[in-house]
């Protein structure tokens, strides 16, 4: 077993990025959404899918039965809810995407029936975003409901929640960019009431997600969002067809066995995984991922200090942002008490394979700053994109199990804990 040693973490003052680290679980499935494809001979009493290409500007509050929207990015919709509220230009995803692991088509469907596939709104690679980028400004969107009254209410009605509660409900949601096309219930505002009605958004459009992964707002428009509704009868989507657009490829998303604390997001300019904590703020930048992640959280603005020391007895930290196993500071929060966080993290990761062996991580209180004399953090660790079991221990290298909550002050400035990989 290492021992702990006394090394304080020094470091000069320099303002980096934090976030938050947390898990996800992934679940896919069937979907019993069903389109009808009708090409093949045998299929005769059945109806085929078609697109109606029709031009910009089609009503969705005029949809037949069985037509579904077709909603591609950077195309205004009509009957919108609010302002624009995207910070980016909507563009579909070019980099290489993970593949989801989608099952195959059940033998046991009607000749000519074609599932829509379900896939589990916390799924690695679902989702997209730029690093450090929130794609949608949800303060500006609740800002707009506020100071509307009647679209308020729809929107509220729209979610099952109380006007009362958007603020809090939008704040708690997470912004994303789509990375296939997926099809949703949208809604429209017409003659003071919200409408329901089928679309599938293309690739490359900015949502706001649940908790549970499920498609709730489209920022280009502030349209509440839900799950779809099967159709009684085969689909016609109409509206302008995007040139990628296949009836077979769309998705459908569907919620989270239980709530997750983060999205593993596909960062759209580089193809690299990167995780999104649920209900980021535009100060709570996204965190690199790897073999090993090893983040520290708080909520005050105090420059707190992580520390990581490999079973080869190299440190990462401020002054050591690398080292010889591939262990690396990924983000660093509050430093020098400058420009502090609303919710501020450490983050170091090994993006490839760590050593195995025991891991010490320190602790520690840089500076209170302008915080309470009190601050409580939470250390979380993962390994193989599992959380691993923390203990808490001190210098006579003697540790006992935790959950990875402490509390420093002057009086307690670093606390250690360790880890075990392999």
């Amino acid at each position: 077993m290492m021992s702990v040693g006394q090394v304080g973490v020094q470091r000069n003052n320099s303002s980096l990025i934090a976030g938050a680290l947390l898990a996800v679980i992934a679940l896919v499935g069937i979907g019993v959404i069903l389109l009808n494809r009708g090409s093949d001979s045998t299929n005769k009493g059945t109806t085929s899918v078609t697109t109606n290409a029709t031009g910009d500007g089609t009503d969705p509050s005029t949809l037949g039965q069985g037509e579904v929207l077709l909603e591609p990015v950077n195309v205004p919709t009509a009957n919108p809810f609010t302002d624009d509220q995207r910070t980016t230009v909507e563009t579909q995803p070019t980099v290489s995407l993970p593949d989801l692991p989608i099952p195959s088509t059940s033998s046991t469907l009607a000749a000519g029936q074609v599932p829509l596939p379900q896939v589990s709104g916390a799924q690695p690679g679902l989702y997209g975003g730029t690093r450090n980028n929130q794609v949608c400004d949800k303060q500006q969107m609740i800002v707009f409901l506020e100071t509307h009254a009647d679209k308020a209410a729809a929107w509220a009605g729209v979610q099952g929640i109380a006007v009362g509660d958007i603020r809090t409900y939008i704040t708690a949601l997470t912004p994303v960019i789509l990375t296939y096309d997926t099809r949703v219930t949208n809604h429209g505002f017409k003659n003071g009431v919200a409408y329901a009605h089928p679309s599938v958004l293309q690739a490359g459009t900015a949502v706001l997600v649940d908790e549970y992964g499920i498609p709730r707002a489209k920022c280009s428009c502030g349209n509440p969002l839900s799950p779809p509704i099967p159709l009684t009868v085969p689909p016609i989507y109409v509206g302008p067809q995007w040139p990628t657009f296949t009836p077979t490829t769309v998705i459908v998303v569907i919620q989270t066995v239980v709530v997750v604390e983060g999205f593993t997001i596909v960062d759209v300019t580089t193809g690299d995984l990167i995780v999104r904590p649920v209900g980021a703020n535009p100060d709570t930048p996204d965190l690199a991922t790897g073999d090993i992640r090893v983040t520290l959280s708080w909520g005050d603005s105090a420059d707190l200090d992580l520390q990581v020391t490999d079973p080869e007895g190299a440190a990462v930290n401020y002054d050591f942002p690398t080292s010889a196993s591939g262990g690396q500071l990924d983000v660093d929060a509050n430093s020098g008490c400058n420009e502090a966080l609303s919710e501020p993290a450490e983050n170091i990761i090994w993006p490839e394979t760590g050593p195995n062996g025991q891991y010490i991580v320190q602790v520690a209180l840089y500076s209170e700053c302008s915080s309470p004399v009190a601050h409580p953090f939470l250390l979380q660790v993962f390994v193989g994109g599992q959380p691993v079991a923390v203990q808490v221990g001190g210098d006579d290298g003697v540790f006992a199990a935790s959950d990875g909550s402490g509390t420093l002050s002057s009086s307690v400035p670093a606390m250690y804990f360790s880890f075990t990989r392999g």
